[in-house]
């Protein structure tokens, strides 16, 4: 099966991974490319802030390899876009 066809859990079964850091990680990356778009940004304009390639932020964007991307690489890049961010714990029933 085609990974763009997989379910969150799927596909982190298939990568031997964590379903909820994978699903974490990707409100993260829909947070980004919603903000980069309304700021107006290009992908290379947010590289250049970030001091990466433009390629890095359409791969992080693009949610292909979600399970090797840091969270602090997405925190990172939600702090250039303005956010700030707590981290909370909290025990799952």
């Amino acid at each position: 099966m085609a990974w763009k066809e997989m379910n969150i859990e799927e596909l982190a079964e298939s990568l031997g991974v964590n379903a909820i850091e994978v699903r974490e990680k990707q409100k993260l990356i829909e947070l980004i490319v919603k903000t980069r778009k309304k700021k107006g940004l290009s992908q290379a304009a947010l590289a250049k802030k970030a001091s990466v390639s433009q390629s890095r932020i359409a791969q992080v964007e693009s949610g292909v390899g979600t399970h090797r991307i840091t969270f602090d690489v997405l925190l990172n890049i939600l702090v250039l876009l303005g956010f700030d961010f707590k981290i909370s714990a909290r025990k799952i029933a």
